[in-house]
């Protein structure tokens, strides 16, 4: 009777954990299907994505990712499913859902048993999934190296040559959607290099090895890439922050409620703290050690690519290194039993509920407002109107929606508006005189009875004198980076439109949705000329 009541709760605690693990899932799709209902219109990034998909293949190599989600965002395209921002969200959707996809294969290869905790803390963030289900490759590319994380384990677990092809494939696969994660699949050979050298199987140390150098040869045809980094996207360089690297991170950890944070340093901290006693008492899970590596040496070089890249960090550059957490906390978190599963089943209940009730609050953002200005220009403007675009990088979403009668260009003029052209934004810092043919047109057109549009905002300018240029880079403090030039150009553009019309009209409201903070613009229709 006692062996059967003991088979019993073990099969009630299985069930209960396989049920909450499927109503999670249930939930994460009908909230991806939310976001791809509610997010509205691509933003410049996803557009500069999908005009390289769409062009000649030898530019791929210009995007800031490796070739793998180009190539599958091109073949989208080509069997006509980029018709409509609809369905071309449709991939980036299914992207992002791979992700989850991905946390219950790994959770089955390590602990035979449902995803709980990744399910939880990452599949059910709305910040997750506005970000993975975005089209660009961080959904693709969180979900490849959750997979490589989990091919590793099952390498070691199990070593054979089916198993080390699936661990050197995935390796090879998730540096070829981003390149940061080059430096979570050093983490991830770490971590299996520590477990079987603790096994004693020191023969597998060549094999890791192998499939890590695998993986980094792939990169080699990107070698003039990094070269030529430093110069080509020299205007995009900024001293590195520190606190808004980790209020990015924050973002994730601590959604819905700055609690989460906690659960999170709690659940890492736990493991830590199970392989470091596991360790001097000389037994204990192996999963542990390698989840502790894994994640412990992933996180440092991580951290140092972000620090030598010296961009500025977002939130979504995060999406893989919190992916591969994940998957090591399913790995090796317990699921208790007696006094402890009630207040164990019922945290995970309510991480659940409470990720899943928060979610509709982001996901009912859109990412831009910009083609909604576009079409509202396309629809009213004339012939003899001029539309001015600022700053630049939005010109890429609004030549994307743009399909008006009237001239439009953006602060400074571009030649390009298809992509990010660092190259030619770099002439133009050069350009002491690089607004004069905007502000000449501008002129132009007010004089004959024309509209404005200003789709960016016009800055308030106290200056009685006109805005003068920046000397060409590199300048003494800022060195080749952008900002100075761009307020000097917006300056410029707003000493003139303040100073030379007679009527400025301003859209407060383009949509009654929250929009996001990466492009969100203002619209303003400038009438009149004062000679």
């Amino acid at each position: 009777m006692t062996t059967n009541a003991a088979n019993a709760s073990a099969a009630s605690r299985r069930d209960a954990n396989w049920l909450l693990a499927v109503a999670a899932t249930v939930a994460v799709l009908a909230l991806h299907f939310y976001f791809l209902t509610h997010v509205g219109g691509l933003w410049r990034d996803e557009v500069n994505s999908l005009n390289l998909a769409q062009g000649e293949l030898k530019n791929l190599s210009h995007d800031s990712f490796p070739v793998l989600f180009p190539l599958l965002l091109r073949g989208w395209s080509e069997i006509g499913l980029a018709q409509s921002d609809f369905c071309v969200r449709g991939l980036g959707v299914l992207l992002g859902l791979g992700l989850t996809g991905v946390f219950w294969l790994a959770a089955w290869w390590t602990r035979r048993a449902p995803p709980l905790w990744s399910l939880a803390l990452v599949a059910l963030n709305a910040w997750v999934i506005y970000y993975a289900a975005s089209l660009r490759a961080y959904g693709l590319g969180s979900a490849m190296i959750a997979l490589c994380a989990a091919a590793a384990w099952r390498f070691v677990a199990n070593p054979g040559r089916k198993n080390w092809l699936l661990f050197a494939l995935t390796a090879t696969l998730s540096v070829q959607t981003l390149f940061q994660n080059s430096v979570l699949v050093a983490g991830i050979c770490a971590g299996a290099c520590v477990v079987v050298c603790r096994q004693g199987k020191f023969k597998l140390l060549l094999a890791i090895f192998l499939a890590g150098l695998a993986a980094a040869i792939s990169l080699l045809p990107y070698l003039h890439n990094f070269t030529s980094m430093a110069q080509s996207a020299s205007p995009l360089r900024l001293d590195f922050d520190r606190v808004i690297a980790l209020n990015d991170l924050d973002t994730l950890l601590a959604y819905p409620l700055p609690m989460f944070a906690w659960v999170w340093a709690a659940l890492v901290g736990y493991v830590l703290l199970r392989t470091v006693i596991g360790i001097f008492m000389k037994r204990g899970d192996d999963r542990f050690l390698f989840s502790a590596v894994t994640m412990t040496v992933g996180a440092v070089t991580f951290w140092i690519f972000l620090r030598l890249a010296n961009f500025p960090v977002q939130p979504w550059y995060f999406l893989p290194p919190v992916a591969l957490a994940a998957v090591c906390l399913d790995a090796t978190l317990p699921c208790p039993a007696g006094k402890f599963r009630a207040p164990f089943f019922g945290t995970l209940a309510s991480l659940v509920v409470v990720s899943a009730m928060f979610a509709t609050q982001i996901l009912n953002m859109r990412f831009t407002n910009v083609d909604l200005a576009a079409k509202r220009i396309s629809a009213v403007a004339h012939k003899k109107d001029f539309v001015v675009v600022t700053p630049w990088q939005v010109g890429i979403t609004f030549a994307h929606y743009f399909n008006g009668v009237c001239d439009w260009t953006t602060v400074p003029p571009m030649a390009d508006h298809t992509t990010h052209r660092f190259d030619l934004i770099q002439l133009q810092m050069a350009d002491t005189n690089a607004m004069q043919p905007v502000l000449e047109h501008i002129a132009a057109t007010l004089r004959a009875g024309g509209a404005v549009w200003v789709v960016g905002g016009i800055n308030e300018v106290s200056d009685t004198n006109f805005p003068a240029s920046p000397l060409p880079p590199p300048l003494r403090v800022s060195g080749w980076n952008e900002t100075p030039y761009r307020i000097t150009w917006n300056n410029q553009l707003g000493w003139l439109l303040h100073r030379s019309t007679t009527n400025i009209e301003d859209f407060k409201r383009l949509t009654s949705q929250d929009i996001g903070d990466n492009e969100q613009i203002t619209l303003e229709k400038v009438t009149g000329w004062i000679n």
